[in-house]
């Protein structure tokens, strides 16, 4: 075992033994102090007396033979170490048997001198080296000589003896390279000491067999010579075909460990760069350098842009990795370029002036180079100073680079997108804020910060306002830009917030850390909202309600942003400015609670009742239809009016069975007034939420087939407002209505988002005006406001014709208003001048007839 090369090319972990000098210094001395008095004890003859070469020609072979035995070495590389075995063993047996121990002493030292200078070994390595051999090769012959005398020839306990004084010699050796890892690492593992005995303790064996084999048969004359020869070559041969063998293993399973590193647990993701890091400093181990670099073209494709760079600590067995590297290595450049198109290795013995200036230039001894894909763009990876002061890349090393450059590629590809993918499960893909997930989870943080101490931390709620209308007037396209031109106001007036884009009006705030109170926080919002808002070919004001809620002990996250929420409902319900929540606002809440499911049960129990106002046909002076309005005698509350429970049932997923519930008792209504021979069609109020039922038009059609009711004696109402949430699923879903043969009617005209675009694109068939413009007509209100209201009714009657619709006028109160109505042109008329709205059972069916002249109702016979 040849303890020189091991630590020759331990330079990762010895660093030229500069590190941990003092420490080295005295390993140094001591090994050569145990060597001198070794030395001094040294016996004067050899083992056996008669060599088979005597004199200086066996002094020259023994020479030749250290020499030559320094060349083929086993490599076992420890982290940063890499120490090596070699058959010095054989010439040294050889030596201890026929040399005088003194002379043996001289030529292993000198051979050892010899081949440390050509190999340019420092002198510190070299006096390190030199102190080992000298006890080394006094351990053997001082034990070798206590356990047998010496001898004319080579006998059964002569054998035991170089046996048993190898085995010594191998646990020293084995011993010092162990205090040669422990002062440069400052770290021996139970992995290192079995590894570096079971590597030696064969090298041991091998050699000790094979000099007592050469001893022998060198004593037999020619032939034996011969067979000497024949048997060193064979070792030797098999010794290569063994490392070559073991390097492609060792190489098989390092591809193997590179392919399966985990980088990314699934519970902690890290960043892309340190993920880039990681698998950078695998490569970096994997293939012994000092330095690797994933290097990138600049963004301007002048020179390249190092992105990720793994080094080796020289103080440290720890590897660091460093942040992203700005700017360009313009020495660099003409080797990745050459890179960028294929593989590079380069020696330091490179006939290429501009590699070895490269060389020069930025302190290297050798570097491997090649493109991270084929797509060269991806990056080039730039390894440089294979770690060991003789060792040095090799075209294995560059094969093997191109392997684990392929992986990486893949890898890194792979982790972009897994990047992507939580980015965008986290974040809004319209602003690019955190989503409401990733809120929550921000606000679970500083919720258990506020549990260890920390501040209690608060939401804002923000609902924009002039959304609707900007979609209705401008588009859509309009409105998003508008809401991303929010979002990067709300970033701006708010640093060290967390902004999130819950919904189309939607944003909140989370404030976690910092001095920004809520209330202060909410007037940064009111300023940043302050001036119109900057659009494609318009400016556009907007502004928010806002509400607040602090965070209590004890609180999730879902909790805080709902209690947020709630605030910012009571804000925008009362037009104020900021509202903090308390617990009085959550009290309502439970009552809303409590009501929705006394709502539930009232549908599944029948307890809603239908009451019917007529609306008269002016031209016809006949009732032909009427409408139907829900009411509701709750048990324990009495009569509650529809502006209590709609709104209720609207506001969750209890108004499709809601609306359904109340289209079917209208129509089996209609049923039962069909077969008593009145012929009255039925108008039911539809809500917003219910255009967005993708079951709506077949649900209407099995209505009206259970009920038995054409489909033309069924009217569905909606309001202006329901239409502009989404106009052109809107539309879909009307056009399908109309197909089966509803009439539809747009409620309140005039007092929403009018526009004759509707008009055009919607089929509508009846305009039913808003009762404030009716008022306008009464005795009681102003010229004026009779004129405005007149003009507004003549304006909408005048599309009558040209569209092809009725006009309704709902709430009229007495006659003045109602012949003045039929003189602006209005087709039908609701309001108690007719009739109050009745229970089925008690509407006056004789209301059937009207004539103007008499003023009352007339009953048909």
């Amino acid at each position: 075992m040849d303890l020189a090369a091991a630590a020759r090319t331990a330079s990762g972990a010895v660093r030229r033994l500069s590190g941990p000098g003092p420490v080295t210094a005295a390993l140094i001395v001591a090994v050569a102090a145990g060597g001198v008095v070794a030395a001094l004890h040294l016996p004067p003859v050899p083992l056996v007396t008669e060599a088979p070469l005597p004199g200086w020609v066996g002094l020259v072979v023994l020479c030749a033979a250290f020499v030559v035995a320094e060349v083929g070495q086993i490599h076992v590389e420890i982290r940063r170490q890499a120490y090596s075995f070699s058959l010095t063993g054989v010439p040294l047996l050889l030596g201890a048997l026929y040399c005088p121990p003194d002379v043996l002493v001289v030529a292993r030292l000198a051979s050892a001198a010899a081949v440390f200078a050509a190999q340019r070994l420092s002198p510190v390595k070299s006096a390190f080296n030199l102190s080992a051999y000298l006890l080394d090769t006094a351990l053997v012959v001082l034990v070798a000589h206590q356990l047998v005398q010496p001898s004319d020839g080579i006998e059964v306990a002569t054998g035991v003896a170089a046996y048993a004084a190898m085995a010594v010699s191998d646990v020293v050796t084995c011993a010092l390279i162990l205090a040669v890892i422990q002062a440069n690492t400052r770290s021996v593992s139970r992995a290192d000491v079995v590894e570096i005995f079971l590597t030696a303790a064969p090298a041991v064996v091998v050699s000790t067999h094979a000099g007592l084999l050469l001893a022998l048969l060198a004593s037999t004359g020619s032939l034996g010579w011969g067979l000497a020869a024949l048997t060193t070559v064979t070792v030797v041969t098999v010794h290569q075909l063994h490392t070559v063998l073991r390097r492609r293993h060792a190489s098989l399973q390092l591809v193997k460990d590179f392919v399966e590193i985990e980088v990314d647990g699934p519970e902690q993701p890290s960043a892309a760069g340190d993920r880039t890091c990681a698998l950078l400093q695998h490569v970096r181990t994997v293939l012994r350098a000092e330095h690797a670099q994933l290097l990138v073209p600049a963004a301007d494709g002048d020179g390249w842009t190092v992105l990720r760079q793994a080094h080796e600590d020289p103080d440290s067995v720890e590897a660091t990795s460093d942040a992203p590297v700005t700017g360009r290595r313009a020495a660099e450049g003409p080797l990745l370029q050459a890179a960028a198109r294929g593989p590079v290795l380069v020696g330091s013995g490179t006939r290429h002036d501009e590699q070895r200036a490269w060389l020069a230039t930025v302190g290297a001894r050798d570097a491997l180079a090649c493109p991270l894909s084929n797509q060269a763009d991806e990056g080039v990876l730039l390894l440089r100073d294979r770690l060991g002061d003789t060792a040095t890349f090799t075209r294995d090393d560059l094969a093997m680079l191109q392997t684990l450059a392929g992986h990486l590629a893949v890898k890194l590809r792979a982790a972009r997108l897994v990047e992507q993918l939580r980015h965008d499960a986290t974040h809004d893909p319209l602003t690019g804020l955190p989503n409401r997930s990733a809120l929550e989870h921000r606000a679970a943080a500083a919720l258990a910060a506020q549990a260890g101490g920390g501040p209690a931390p608060a939401v804002l709620a923000l609902h924009l306002s002039k959304i609707d209308e900007v979609n209705a007037v401008l588009g859509h396209r309009v409105g998003d830009e508008l809401v991303v031109a929010v979002a990067a106001r709300l970033v701006q007036a708010l640093p060290g917030a967390v902004v999130a884009h819950l919904a189309g009006h939607d944003f909140a705030v989370l404030l976690a850390a910092g001095p920004l109170d809520p209330f202060a926080a909410s007037r940064a919002v009111a300023h940043a909202l302050q001036e119109p808002v900057q659009l494609s070919g318009t400016a556009v004001s907007v502004g928010a309600s806002t509400g607040i809620a602090v965070a209590v002990a004890g609180e999730d996250p879902a909790d805080l942003l709902r209690r947020a929420g709630t605030a910012e409902s009571s804000a925008r319900a009362a037009r104020s400015g900021p509202v903090l929540h308390t617990a009085a606002l959550d009290e309502g809440r439970a009552e809303r609670v409590g009501l929705l499911a006394d709502l539930h049960q009232a549908l599944e129990e029948d307890q809603l009742a239908l009451h019917f106002q007529p609306k008269l046909d002016l031209a016809l002076g006949v009732v032909t239809s009427v409408e139907s309005l829900v009411r509701w005698d709750h048990p324990r509350l009495g009569r509650l009016s529809p502006d209590v429970f709609v709104p209720l049932a609207e506001s969750t997923a209890l108004v499709d069975p809601f609306s359904h519930h109340v289209l079917g008792k209208a129509l089996r209504q209609a049923r039962r007034w069909h077969d008593g021979n009145v012929d009255l069609s039925v108008a039911v109020n539809l809500s917003a939420h219910n255009l967005h039922d993708p079951h709506l038009v077949e649900r209407v059609a099995a209505a009206l087939a259970t009920a038995g009711v054409p489909a033309s004696r069924l009217t569905l109402e909606l309001t202006e407002s329901s239409l502009v949430d989404d106009p052109r699923h809107t539309a879909e879903v009307l056009e399908h209505l109309a197909s089966i043969g509803v009439t539809i009617s747009l409620d309140d005209f005039g007092t929403g988002y009018s526009s004759l675009s509707y008009l055009q694109r919607l089929p509508v068939r009846e305009l039913k005006i808003d009762k404030s413009f009716v008022r306008g007509l009464e005795s009681t209100a102003s010229p004026e406001a009779a004129a405005v209201s007149a003009a507004l009714i003549r304006s909408i009657t005048s599309l009558k014709d040209v569209l092809g619709l009725r006009v309704v006028a709902e709430g009229v109160e007495d006659f003045v208003v109602l012949e003045r109505l039929r003189d602006l042109g209005c087709d039908i008329i609701q309001g108690y001048v007719i009739s109050r709205p009745l229970p089925a059972d008690e509407l006056d069916l004789s209301l059937l007839r009207w004539t103007a002249q008499d003023r009352g109702p007339q009953r048909l016979v």
